[in-house]
């Protein structure tokens, strides 16, 4: 589901036919949805732009974002690190690193990537994507972003049962 969400808040290019099902007027139509949306209304899709207060809290939460990529050898190269995609595409990765290193018998290191994985969706993923998805619901009415937004929201419901997040 992390990387569905990941190519789902990416801009809409070829990457979205490996995962959805559109056609050439669908995709033209998600485009333009995509810059109203997101380059020409204010839903940001920078998790810091919703989460911080000010400028300082916005440096430390992305300075922290770092520090989580950096601890991992990740750094993003095309977008800033609060990106909603960048930050599902390293969720999904940090389910793959554990993933390997149970097939390896490695639980030390699946323990370390479960920890990061739970402390990046309650710190940082989680109460962003929140907001964007609420804000994507009240402002489009395109089919295909209320669709996701509503999905994201589900399932990020559903993760934070899963990692015992008390809010």
């Amino acid at each position: 589901m992390y990387k569905i969400f990941a190519v789902a808040f990416s801009y809409p290019d070829d990457k979205l036919n490996d995962f959805f099902s559109l056609t050439a007027k669908e995709k033209k139509e998600l485009i333009s949805e995509y810059d109203r949306l997101f380059r020409a209304s204010n839903i940001w899709l920078y998790g810091t732009e919703h989460v911080a207060l000010n400028e300082f809290q916005r440096v430390q939460y992305l300075s922290d974002i770092m520090g989580f990529y950096k601890a991992f050898g990740v750094e993003p190269d095309k977008d800033r690190p609060d990106s909603l995609n960048i930050e599902f595409e390293f969720m999904h990765y940090l389910v793959f690193k554990r993933l390997c290193a149970l097939k390896n018998n490695s639980e030390d290191n699946a323990f370390v990537c479960l920890d990061a994985q739970k402390k990046f969706f309650n710190e940082h993923l989680y109460p962003a994507a929140k907001k964007i998805g609420e804000a994507i619901i009240s402002k489009s009415k395109n089919n295909f972003y209320v669709e996701i937004a509503n999905i994201m929201l589900e399932f990020l419901e559903s993760e934070k049962k899963f990692f015992g997040r008390n809010t």
